[in-house]
Formats: C-alpha cells, structure tokens, sequence
C-alpha cells in the first residue's frame, strides 16, 4: 500500500465522527527526528522519539517516508521499519553527491490524532562513522607503545571509501589527553613515553574526504600496558 494512502487511512481513523475523537490536542507533541549515514554509502538510517500518549494503553504507531527534494508534491517512498511501532527506519539505495536534499517525514499515529515530523537531510553531510574497534597497545623498545585498531565493522567499504583516524592519549594521572593524527593507517607509533607509566589510549574515525563528523571516542584500549626502561 502506498505511503500516502497510509497516511490518508490514518487521518481518517483519527478524524471520522465514528471515532468519538475530537482531534488531536492543540500542541501536539511532534515526534524528534534525526538520521545518521554511520555505513555509507549502503543506507542512511533513521530514528525518533515519541513521548507515549497519556492516559492510553495503545501503542503509537509511525509511518516513514521519505522522498528526494523538498517540494512537497515529489513522489514518497517507504524508508523500511521493522514493525509499525519501531522508532527507526532505513533509507537503502541512496544517491551519493546528489545536489537535491532528501526528505524524512515520520507522522504519528495516535489514539488521539496525528503528528508529523520532517527532516532534510544531505547524505554527505551526516556521515558519522561508528568508533573504531579492537583498540590495542604493544610495548616496543626504546620507550615506544605501538597502537593498532581496526575500522567500524559497520563501515562497509574501508577500502574504498577511506577513513582517517585521531588517536589520544592520557598518562595515567595526567590531567588531560593529548592528540595527534590525522592517520591514515590503522596503527600507529607513541614515542618517548615514560618508563613503567600506564597510559589510557582512544582513537576516533572520520572520513577521509572530511564529509560529514568525527565518530565518537573508542572504548579505552583495555589493557594497561607497563613499559621496561
């Protein structure tokens, strides 16, 4: 069934004098929508949040669409939920380096009435890697700790569509982190690090190209390495 058609069939079940239904409040809580390109270029996800209806045991139910352009006559297409009543949803297919914006548009269905929420979007522009993973560190003479990670697996084509890493860095006892990078590989040398110190390491990805944002840190490598003299 087409998108819109939904949409119409909920209105009207939230509208028809049958329903004993009024409408939907004067301020009607909108869901909060945002999307996130974390393994491009294969999908942009989606996600919102909905406060739960009061005084209702129903659930709240979404339908998400999207369409590419803001005219609000361009044609819709289904972005993929799991079920009516998830609160995420996944764009596939996506034009990369497209010079129209994409539109989300994520409507409500409530026992009360409807809500909808839109948001516009530029695939490039979201991209946020997930953190890197498998953070490591190993000792090696002359006072050096060798870092090694590996790429998001939700990241599908780190070969192709590169990324480019920060690592940072903290004594233990230090009051604040050092950086360095960007680093192209998925290692990287410490140099002059103090004798028998412990040192807290993360490293964030970011694309190569600088579209979009940094990923968030990394878990802390998990072991506390203590370097000889």
């Amino acid at each position: 069934m087409a998108p819109r058609l939904l949409l119409m069939l909920a209105l009207w079940a939230c509208f028809s004098p049958c329903s004993g239904r009024r409408g939907p409040p004067a301020a009607a809580i909108q869901p909060r929508a945002w999307c996130r390109a974390f393994r491009y270029p294969l999908a942009i996800d989606c996600f919102w949040t909905q406060p739960p209806a009061a005084n209702s045991t129903r659930p709240t139910s979404f339908i998400a669409t999207y369409r590419l352009g803001v005219a609000a006559h361009g044609e819709s297409w289904p972005c993929l939920q799991q079920t009516p009543e998830a609160t995420s949803c996944t764009i596939p297919d996506i034009q990369m380096f497209s010079m129209v914006p994409y539109m989300l548009n994520v409507t409500a269905v409530h026992p009360w009435g409807v809500s909808s929420s839109f948001v516009p979007f530029v695939p490039e522009h979201i991209i946020k890697p997930d953190p890197p993973e498998g953070v490591r560190l190993s000792p090696l003479p002359g006072q050096k700790l060798w870092v090694q990670w590996e790429p998001p697996r939700s990241w599908p084509f780190p070969e192709v569509f590169s990324l480019k890493y920060r690592v940072r860095y903290k004594r233990h006892g230090a009051a604040r982190f050092r950086q360095v990078g960007p680093i192209e590989a998925t290692s990287f040398t410490l140099r002059a690090v103090r004798p028998h110190a412990r040192y807290c390491i993360q490293v964030a990805a970011q694309d190569f190209t600088d579209y979009g944002e940094s990923s968030d840190w990394s878990l802390p490598a998990t072991a506390s390495v203590t370097l000889g003299k």
